[in-house]
């Protein structure tokens, strides 16, 4: 009776006014139990983050993916205040009524204050390089900083530039040009292009910066979709052309750069190993993964059908999709296959791979699509054996010390370091606990 009480006084003070979580008023699970969370969201409105460290000196690069999607505009936060309200970031804006929703205030990553505490705790864990999706188009022919996706953008030129406005004109530096280095993915996916233009853009408002991130001092270049690359600017024919038609993209845009002066190293975001050495044979120096996905042979795949309630021209009609689940467990699937995925990929880059420690994924609430990736079990702990793994993996095949430690803040798909309101602080602390050198405490 007493759980009951609580999960109801819970739900309506949701419609009613801000929740402030704290140790004693615990935020129940959709089982009833009690997530005991000895800490108060922080409101960025009225409080600052203070002195940022500068960055430690280090031969590791320890990297976070930075999906910045929280600004007004981002179409997600209606699903996550509505079906994920466990995942709430710690910080929140109670001023800004645009980035309110259910009586739940979250905030804007374009604001500088929001930017300040990111870099903040990260700096503090030990992350010394912010990897930024980067939109730079809605064009197939000619870069517009992608209007579709501008409140993303929106966060590296006026959060992390400062800017003020995106697509401004150039800036020299900017506020943490001796605390943290930053890299822009180019992210080729969900109506966004690599048109002309691009190249061009990155130079004069990313590259320029003193702390754009640099490999044997070429700035890095990260292309996340490679087979969409390849359809974009391989033109017609079978994949032998594609690939000799995408070859000659590839150095005019080596070329582009010299011009800026840069000698770029150019990278992919995403891609199996099966699929590497064709990429690599083409111009590519290296290659990452967002994610590192589990071993098909260990993993559970199941199809689904979700039946939704929709209007159409005010008439209700009910609209079948179906898709399929792709489900591993953390410590006995994940675990053994990303170590699988690492060891391969090496043999394939060399130094030019660097591995991704996954923390947990969950495309579940996404609806049914082509395939949704559901890895559970993942926990502060494993994670951090995980992340020594990775480490090892690096040493073992004598790997450039880099490594990324997962998403920062994809909180739609559950793969997340972000401080929040069911795991604190605790997956920065497994950062902390395995790379200390590069932490700025």
């Amino acid at each position: 009776m007493r759980y009951f009480l609580l999960f109801l006084i819970l739900n309506l003070s949701l419609m009613a006014k801000e929740i402030e979580f704290s140790s004693d008023q615990p935020w129940l699970d959709k089982d009833g139990s009690i997530i005991n969370v000895p800490l108060r969201r922080i409101d960025v409105s009225k409080k600052q983050a203070g002195k940022i460290a500068d960055k430690a000196k280090s031969d590791w690069t320890v990297a976070a993916w930075n999906f910045p999607a929280w600004n007004p505009g981002g179409k997600h936060w209606p699903e996550l205040a509505n079906g994920k309200a466990l995942r709430l970031p710690l910080l929140y804006d109670s001023q800004d009524p645009e980035v309110r929703y259910n009586g739940i205030s979250y905030y804007r990553l374009s604001d500088p204050r929001v930017m300040d505490w990111q870099i903040k705790w990260m700096r503090e864990a030990g992350i010394n390089l912010v990897m930024f999706d980067w939109y730079p188009s809605e064009s197939k022919e000619k870069f517009d900083n992608s209007p579709r996706h501008r409140h993303i953008n929106a966060s590296i030129e006026v959060g992390f530039l400062r800017k003020d406005q995106t697509g401004g004109a150039p800036v020299k530096t900017n506020p943490y040009a001796k605390k943290i280095d930053f890299v822009c993915m180019w992210t080729n996916h969900g109506h966004a292009w690599i048109p002309e233009g691009t190249m061009e853009y990155a130079c004069e408002n990313f590259l320029n910066q003193p702390n754009y991130y640099k490999v044997d001092g070429k700035p890095l270049i990260i292309i996340h979709a490679p087979a969409l690359l390849r359809e974009e600017h391989g033109g017609e024919g079978d994949s032998d052309v594609k690939m000799e038609n995408l070859k000659k993209w590839i150095k005019k845009q080596r070329a582009i750069a010299r011009t800026y002066g840069h000698e770029i190293f150019l990278s992919l975001g995403d891609i199996l190993p099966k699929y590497s050495k064709g990429f690599r044979d083409i111009g590519f120096d290296g290659s990452f993964n967002y994610i590192t996905h589990a071993r098909p042979d260990l993993e559970k795949r199941y199809p689904i059908v979700y039946k939704q309630k929709i209007k159409v021209k005010g008439k209700e009609q009910i609209r079948t999709r179906r898709g399929e689940v792709w489900e591993a467990d953390y410590k006995t699937h994940l675990m053994p296959s990303m170590i699988d995925h690492w060891n391969k990929m090496y043999k394939v880059w060399g130094d030019g791979f660097v591995p991704t420690v996954t923390t947990r994924e969950d495309f579940r609430h996404w609806g049914p699509q082509g395939h949704m990736l559901y890895y559970h079990g993942g926990t502060p702990k494993l994670y951090g054996e995980s992340l020594k793994l990775a480490r090892e993996s690096v040493e073992k095949n004598n790997g450039r010390k880099f490594i990324t430690v997962g998403i920062w803040n994809e909180f739609y798909e559950d793969a997340y370091l972000e401080p929040d309101v069911k795991y604190g602080y605790e997956y920065l602390k497994q950062i902390e606990k395995n790379f200390p050198e590069t932490s700025a405490k």
